[in-house]
């Protein structure tokens, strides 16, 4: 009697350790099939990005036309030639090492003005975003599409005209070259079909000065041609605080006589600001809305490994905060005309140390 309690109570522990394991074993596939399904969810997205390859899809070109020519006569000989002294004695200074930090990934976001596949368009937006786990910050520094500087193994010019020569790979060697950081990849979309994300999520709220409307309104015709609207549809009738549409957010992106570049490029990053606070509320059906949407136009030269490592990590760097900084610094730039262009000449030293500053915090 005693050997048979005996045994029916081991096998009542046995029966209590099969089920415990049998549990165990249905959440540790109920957790791999979700592990698989998230993968493959993320995949599926990633999957709509144009993975290139930048050599193969930008060579490079002869020669461009030069846009914006100004009837000002050229600056003094004098002072070109200093200015390319400066570009010249910048790029001798070998010492001057490109400075990276495995704890910071610098992603260059190029906006085209390309009105089709088939056109390559230039850089009129290059926003460097430099994404610093040390310092738990986002930085976003544009460059300005005037500054005169060196590219490589073509002339010294507008730093815009880098990407009409020869594409991402080419201006970010030239980015790489004359300001000595690191640019780990690179982002690009067209212009013209932002208008589309900001759409989709519901506009961005920009406080329209009343100088700013006239120069908004003037950009609408071209974009409502290209998206198929009457020339003069959705224009801006009042200043203030107000929410924009993707048209009229373009519009407002792309003023470019007043204020010079300098202002121009910060109404951009205004744009784009306003857009990653618009995403940060977005619920997990919106949020999907936006991928649909903003994925297919997208083109990068990330792998799709490294896009998924991003997106993975994308909800821990949208608590960072945001910093917008821009190139040429302030006191460290004067306009001259070079060959009938209004070009920035720059202080390199200058605004080399305020890059290691603001984005790798020396």
């Amino acid at each position: 009697m005693a050997e048979q309690a005996i045994r029916k109570k081991k096998k009542k522990k046995m029966t209590k350790k099969k089920k415990l394991l049998i549990a165990l074993l249905i959440v540790v596939i109920i957790v791999i099939i979700a592990c698989i399904t998230a993968v493959a969810i993320i995949f599926h997205y990633i999957g709509k990005v144009e993975v290139e390859d930048p050599k193969e899809a930008f060579p490079i070109v002869d020669s461009i036309v030069d846009d914006d020519l100004t009837s000002e006569p050229d600056s003094p000989p004098e002072v070109i030639e200093k200015a390319d002294k400066k570009i010249d004695e910048n790029l001798a200074k070998n010492a001057t090492e490109i400075i990276s930090d495995d704890n910071v990934v610098n992603i260059l976001l190029i906006g085209t003005d390309a009105r089709s596949k088939e056109e390559r368009g230039r850089s009129d937006s290059m926003i460097l975003v430099s994404v610093n786990k040390n310092t738990k910050q986002v930085i976003m520094t544009s460059f300005l599409r005037d500054i005169y500087c060196n590219i490589p193994d073509i002339e010294n010019t507008r730093l815009n005209h880098a990407y009409a020569y020869g594409g991402p790979d080419l201006l970010i060697k030239t980015l790489e070259s004359n300001f000595k950081v690191r640019i780990d990849r690179y982002v690009r979309v067209n212009f013209y079909s932002f208008c589309d994300v900001v759409d989709t999520v519901g506009g961005v709220d920009i406080d329209v000065q009343d100088e700013e409307i006239s120069y908004l309104n003037s950009n609408m015709p071209l974009i409502n041609q290209l998206k198929g609207y009457p020339d003069n549809d959705d224009l801006v009738t009042h200043s203030g605080l107000q929410t924009l549409d993707g048209r009229q957010a373009l519009a407002y992106s792309r003023i470019r006589y007043l204020g010079t570049d300098f202002a121009r490029s910060e109404r951009q990053r205004t744009v784009l600001q306003n857009l990653i606070n618009k995403m940060k509320k977005l619920s997990l059906s919106e949020l999907s809305d936006l991928l649909d949407v903003l994925l297919p136009q997208l083109a990068t030269n990330m792998t799709q490994g490294e896009m998924f490592s991003f997106v993975v990590d994308s909800p821990v760097y949208l608590k960072y905060d945001v910093v917008q900084n821009r190139i040429p610094a302030d006191g460290t730039w004067s306009f001259i005309t070079v060959r009938q262009m209004s070009v920035i000449d720059v202080n390199f030293d200058e605004n080399i140390e305020e890059l290691r500053k603001t984005i790798y915090g020396e």
